[in-house]
């Protein structure tokens, strides 16, 4: 078997097209994350990563059920031959807080969508045709519509006409001060903890030194005492200097650096909609279920359902696509085993529905839903022979009032 016999056994889009070369790499978006600070990277690496790792499925609208064989599985699986689908929608995630998701449609011979690819929002103007009105994408000196492009543009600073700002913009001051921390404390520990300085007095043993001696002598300290890399090395004195420290002491300066920082934390966590104890590690009152129930319904839910009502135009009227989020939920086993019990028990899934949940495979007659009557299969025969019996209950009720009211005579109503 040849190289490209295996290749296309292996791809699960065999359709999709090669990148075109006026797209720029933009794979490694969270590369233009470096810059930043480091909570906002893991913030959205997080949200990213969760994001991407989400199920999904395609459902017919007037049965609920799957539609396994739609062809946008297969794009979605393998969107393009350069992407697979969870780095695909990772760096999407990452491309929406920096300004807007934009998806450019591959499409085949007979205009069906066979490939997806991303264009960077970065290097992408978004406008509008002054006379159509129609919204215009530019980038790279190429020019596309909303025929080519799926535009989810980001609900930050959203305009009508230019669509999302990145979520850096919106809430610059913010960004810029973490940033600035971060550069700060990096500097503190480069340079040593200790919030003091040294003050060297070498009036005695230099009286006529020079500028240019001066800053030779604190170079030349500087080079060989300052940083942790020297930290511990015994310093010489030398006859007639005098050496001593002014400022603030290590402990003092670490504990404000760890203040600050925490503080920073806590705030661009909750321009990201983000759970702080999930970065922090430090949650005094919430446990790992409330932390993802958080995480879901504040961060991932507002995406899934931006992207879900955009990519529902990539498919037929009849049909639906959505996200699944039972597997964020970080539900302890005993409770999600009562959950189901009672949702089984009551004919809201059936076992093979709850096995779903549980990515384990179907079992025979694991279809079928139950009631709360002793668990009987919920079908026509069981739904029948209940209301039968029901019947005779009720007539057997009306016969015996029957009997009952012949015993009441109007003289008795009387002496009431």
């Amino acid at each position: 078997m040849g190289f490209f016999s295996f290749l296309k056994r292996t791809n699960p889009n065999p359709k999709a097209q090669e990148r075109p070369r006026d797209i720029s790499d933009y794979r490694h978006a969270s590369a233009k994350l470096t810059g930043r600070d480091s909570t906002s990277f893991a913030t959205i690496d997080r949200i990213a990563s969760e994001f991407a790792g989400l199920s999904y499925g395609i459902y017919n609208k007037r049965t609920n059920k799957e539609i396994s064989n739609h062809p946008l599985y297969a794009v979605l699986a393998r969107p393009n031959l350069e992407d697979l689908h969870f780095n695909f929608f990772y760096q999407s995630i990452v491309d929406y807080y920096n300004g807007g998701i934009m998806w450019k449609k591959g499409k085949g011979t007979e205009g069906q969508l066979v490939s997806l690819f991303r264009l960077s929002p970065q290097e992408t103007t978004v406008t509008r045709d002054q006379f159509t009105r129609e919204r215009i994408f530019l980038h790279n000196g190429h020019r596309y519509t909303d025929d080519d492009v799926l535009y989810i543009p980001s609900r930050f600073d959203y305009s009508t006409i230019n669509g999302g700002s990145s979520i850096f913009k919106a809430a610059n001051a913010a960004f810029d001060t973490a940033h600035k921390l971060d550069n700060y404390t990096n500097s503190a520990f480069d340079k040593g903890i200790s919030g003091k300085r040294l003050v060297i007095d070498i009036s005695n043993a230099l009286p006529d030194a020079t500028k240019e001696q001066v800053e030779e002598l604190r170079n030349d300290y500087t080079a060989t005492y300052a940083g942790p890399e020297n930290a511990g090395k015994p310093l010489f004195k030398k006859k007639g200097m005098e050496y001593s420290e002014i400022g603030q002491n290590a402990d003092n300066r670490a504990a404000t650096l760890i203040e600050n920082r925490e503080f920073q934390e806590h705030e661009i966590a909750n321009i990201f909609a983000f759970p702080g104890e999930l970065l922090s590690g430090k949650s005094a009152n919430l446990d790992l279920e409330n932390l993802f129930t958080l995480l879901t319904e504040f961060a991932i839910k507002p995406l899934a359902i931006q992207l879900q009502e955009s990519i529902n135009l990539l498919i037929d009227d009849n049909c639906y696509f959505k996200f699944n989020f039972h597997g964020l939920l970080k539900v302890a086993l005993s409770k999600r085993v009562d959950a189901y019990a009672k949702q089984i028990g009551n004919g809201i899934l059936s076992p093979n529905e709850v096995r779903a949940k549980e990515n384990l495979p179907p079992i025979e007659a694991g279809d079928t839903f139950f009631m709360p009557a002793n668990l009987m299969p919920l079908n026509d025969e069981t739904i029948n022979a209940y209301m039968a019996k029901q019947k005779l209950t009720a007539q057997g009720l009306n016969d015996k009032g029957g009997d009952d009211s012949d015993q009441h005579s109007p003289a008795g109503d009387d002496k009431q």
